[in-house]
């Protein structure tokens, strides 16, 4: 009985190693941009992209600290993040140079203080009736969007799809990060 249950756990255990892989991944790329966003030592903004092809890589944004640990991730995919939506049958292959060149200016996100926001006036429902040049939506009531527009807060932006931006904080409260806004046209 005793060789039975050592017998079943090995079986138990071999399942949770990990699979053998074969195959090589077509499209393998990154690119990396340091930040001054969260302390005196820069962050550092790593985004990749892995698939089969690079058309139909799944890409990646991940921000860590200067210590390594991860603050903020987001992924998509290359066809949604350059054109929108699924790829149609026969959409045109992406070359190795072509996603290199998207990962590169993915990475080189936009630094500026929360201040430079648009205001949220008074007596309007919401962010997007304040702003003029794109419609912007955040998490916040107004009065703790203007109390971190107040604070000038160090902020970092990146491209979230075609035509849309995420930009992020460190909550002053919860020292984590957060996305202060979205926007686009």
């Amino acid at each position: 009985m005793r060789r039975f249950l050592l017998g079943l756990a090995v079986l138990a255990l071999s399942g949770c190693a990990e699979p053998a892989s074969t195959s090589q991944s077509a499209c393998a790329l990154s690119a990396t941009h340091e930040v001054a966003w969260t302390a005196e030592t820069p962050d550092v903004v790593t985004t990749s992209a892995s698939g089969p092809s690079c058309a139909q890589a799944v890409v990646q944004f991940v921000v860590r600290n200067s210590a390594g640990d991860p603050l903020w991730t987001f992924a998509s995919t290359y066809y949604d993040m350059s054109y929108g939506g699924v790829p149609p049958e026969g959409a045109p292959s992406v070359a190795n140079e072509q996603m290199s060149t998207f990962l590169a200016g993915w990475a080189d996100v936009t630094e500026m203080r929360s201040g430079e926001l648009p205001e949220w006036r008074e007596g309007v429902a919401t962010l997007t009736e304040s702003a003029t040049t794109f419609a912007y939506d955040t998490p916040f009531d107004r009065e703790t969007y203007e109390m971190l527009r107040a604070r000038n807060l160090a902020m970092i932006c990146y491209a979230a799809a075609v035509e849309a931006s995420q930009c992020l904080i460190v909550d002053p409260g919860s020292h984590a990060p957060t996305m202060i806004v979205a926007y686009g046209p």
